[in-house]
């Protein structure tokens, strides 16, 4: 199956009972199911190691960051986030979007248009405080870069750029940052 493969009419509670493909994550878009193929190594590397500084970020608040739980947006459309930052202890498979503070993609090839367009927009829309764009171009070099937004209204305006190589502080929540350099979340570690 590819990105391409779409079928029409389904609901959340459809979606919802899914079982997973074989390692694809399925999304649903305007009642269409979109299959996409399992991340690459290095972007789940820099989703595991983001998803742990923002879960030991906000863990103090009651919040818990998640990799692939199922966000239920609105009737007809549910996405698969890299990370989600809830402001609840997540228990199931699926999340409602109004207990989301923040919600992370790393950008993949076959998700460039969905990652920094679609997305933001549907999820601007419905009111999540915060969308990060993780873009790996140039994970082979120095690193990823981080593009962060909060919601402005119904729209998202960049709040920060975080650039590999360098150290930055990043609102996370209305209470929360932390400090890191995205060149950390793909380096390889030393040995001990």
């Amino acid at each position: 199956m590819t990105s391409a493969n779409r079928l029409a009419g389904y609901t959340l509670a459809d979606w919802e009972s899914l079982d997973p493909l074989q390692g694809h994550r399925v999304e649903l878009v305007d009642g269409h199911l979109v299959v996409n193929a399992a991340p690459a190594v290095r972007h789940q590397r820099v989703a595991d190691r983001l998803r742990t500084l923002l879960d030991d970020a906000v863990a103090d608040d009651g919040m818990e960051a998640v990799t692939t739980v199922g966000l239920r947006v609105r009737e007809g459309l549910g996405y698969i986030p890299d990370i989600v930052v809830s402001t609840e202890r997540v228990e199931t498979t699926t999340v409602d979007v109004d207990l989301v503070a923040l919600v992370v993609e790393v950008v993949s090839p076959s998700t460039k248009k969905t990652d920094r367009l679609e997305k933001p927009a549907a999820l601007a829309a419905a009111g999540v405080p915060a969308y990060w764009r993780v873009e790996l171009d140039n994970t082979h070099d120095a690193g990823p870069t981080i593009y962060c937004y909060r919601l402005d209204g119904r729209t998202y305006l960049e709040s920060a750029v975080l650039h590999p190589g360098t150290t930055d502080t990043v609102q996370v929540t209305g209470t929360v940052s932390i400090t890191f350099d995205p060149a950390d979340l793909h380096r390889a570690r030393p040995r001990r």
